[in-house]
This record gives C-alpha cells, structure tokens and sequence, in this order.
C-alpha cells in the first residue's frame, strides 16, 4: 500500500501538537490555583499567546497578506462572518482546563475531551462546514466513536468513587465537541488567507475578546486575584498561551488534509501519552488501573475509527433490456 507522505507528515505534526496539550492543561489548571480564578487564568492564557502572534504578525509578510486575503474574501461573501467565530470554541477549552484540572486531573479530562472532539467531529464532518468537503459517517467510525465513549464513563465512574463531582467531566467533554466547529472554521480561515498565522492569530483575538468580557462579569460579582504567580519559579504557568498557538495553528493548516475527525485522531495519540506523564510527574495526581484500562478503550476506539476502509471490486453495473423487449 503507498503512503501518502503528505497524510503522514499531516498527522505526525498533529500528533506533536496533540502531546502538548496535556502541558498546556497543567499548566493553565495549576495558574488557575495560583490566581484563584479559572476564567483570569483562562484569559492570561489567550493574552499570552495573543502577544506572540501580534509580535509574529509584525515580522510576516506573509501573515500580514494573508490578512489582506481575509478581508477581501469576507467582503465578497467568500468567507462569512460568523466563521471568524473559531476562538471562542478555544477559549472554551482553556477555561475547561482552569476550571476542571484541580478537580479531575490531567488524564480524566483528557478522556473527557477526546469523548466529546470525537462525537463533534462526527457530526461536523458530515457537514459542509470543513474546508476538505464532507465526508459522511461509516460503520467504523461510529463504532469507535462508541468504544472511546465506553472508556470515558468506566473513568469517569471511577473518578466519582474518589469523590469528583458529576458536572466535573461534562465541561471539558463539551469543549472538546466546540474544538471540532473551531477546527472547521479555522481551516476555513487558513484556505481563505493561505496562512496559518492568520488563522492562529483570528482564533486568538475572538477568543481574548470573549474571556476579556467575561473577565469584566466576574470582576462586577466580586471575584478578585489571590496572587500573580512568582517569577522565575511559577513562570512555567504562564506557558498555556504558547502551547495553544502551536496547537490551533497546526490543526488549521492539517484539517485540509486529514478532516476533523482524524485531526482529532491524530491529536488523541499525543494527548494521552502526554496527560499520562504529566499526572504522573504530578504529586498530588493520582493513576490508577481503571485510569489505564479506560485509556486503552480510547486507543483501540480510535484505531477502529480511523482503520481505512479496503477498496472492494468495482460494482458491475446492472444492464437492462430495452423497453417493449421479452
């Protein structure tokens, strides 16, 4: 069978950034601790790597064209507005990790997360919103689809001997069904500006935008900041907005090839190996045998998922007698 390298670098690509996910959520759930509020440390996360873009923005060229490709295409009616919409989906995702992390651990949400990308992806591919077209469900999707579910809820239960509370895995099994509208609308975003910084940077300002009002909502309840996190010791902290600008700018310029829910796949392999070292590093995470065995569910869904279908013989095509015939 020929490879298709373009396929393999896609996914290998996505498999890295897929890995620094579980680093992003570590260090987003532990400034949330520090600062005493998931959504400040959700905003200080896209503030952060909304500053990297804009410094990127100044140097590209190629970025800043791409702007100019973007406009231009919303102005014609190419791309409509509602598909710059891509960063609040993302957001949704680092204010999972700050609000969750502390409750669940890195690999529970992890779970979670990949449960709901994959049924998002499901639904989202087999819509027109992807920028590779549609590509409709299969009997082997849906049943790894259901496999990788399985292991989610034999955590999940898990987890809920040990005292979490029920809403805890709902939050980021919701986000993880928004990345896949964000994965969609950011490769979107990338075909129109042929480039993944723009997309990155689109994705980062809606989504600072959004936490920043949500910000404001929560500093007029009274919710105030326990303490800024102490340089240089806790600096890793601040590290999620970073991380996030790899993740989002990679995923924008793979889904084109490899579709949502291989970009979730593909992302999956690299997030578990990932969440599974970072708990265990971690003193106060706790990895159990139901832990693992629920994580070997969510692999072996999405080998299933994602196992390609084998060509079958051409069908004949039926042909009839003419008409008046006997």
């Amino acid at each position: 069978m020929r490879v298709n390298g373009t396929i393999l670098l896609a996914g290998a690509a996505t498999t890295f950034a897929g890995f620094l996910m579980a680093f992003q959520s570590r260090a987003n759930g532990s400034l949330s601790n520090v600062i005493g509020s998931s959504v400040y440390a959700a905003t200080v996360s896209f503030l952060g790597g909304l500053v990297i873009l804009g410094i990127a923005l100044a140097v590209s060229r190629g970025a800043r064209a791409g702007v100019r490709r973007l406009v231009a295409d919303l102005r014609n009616g190419t791309v409509r507005w509602w598909m710059l919409l891509g960063g609040l989906a993302g957001s949704t995702v680092v204010l999972a990790q700050a609000l969750t992390v502390p409750l669940i651990g890195v690999s529970i949400l992890t779970m979670s997360f990949v449960c709901g990308q994959l049924l998002g992806a499901l639904v989202v591919d087999g819509t027109s919103l992807p920028p590779g077209g549609r590509t409709a469900p299969s009997a082997r999707r849906l049943v790894g689809t259901l496999i990788v579910l399985a292991g989610v809820v034999l955590v999940s239960a898990g987890g809920f001997s040990r005292g979490i509370p029920l809403w805890a895995p709902l939050v980021p099994l919701l986000a993880g069904t928004l990345t896949s509208v964000q994965s969609a609308l950011n490769g979107r975003v990338r075909k129109s500006s042929a480039s993944s910084l723009t997309a990155t940077s689109v994705n980062f300002v809606v989504g600072s935008i959004f936490l920043l009002a949500c910000c404001a909502v929560a500093w007029s309840t009274g919710t105030r900041v326990d303490r800024p996190p102490h340089l240089p010791g806790e600096a890793w902290m601040l590290v999620g907005g970073a991380l996030g600008v790899v993740f989002i700018g990679v995923t924008s310029a793979t889904v084109s090839h490899l579709g949502v829910l291989l970009v979730s796949m593909t992302s999956l392999f690299g997030n578990l190996l990932s969440s599974l070292l970072v708990d265990l590093v971690h003193p106060t995470a706790t990895i159990t045998g139901t832990t693992l065995v629920a994580m070997a569910c969510v692999l072996v869904g999405v080998v299933v998922a994602s196992w390609p279908r084998r060509p079958g013989p051409p069908r004949r095509a039926r042909v009839r007698p003419p008409a008046g015939t006997g």
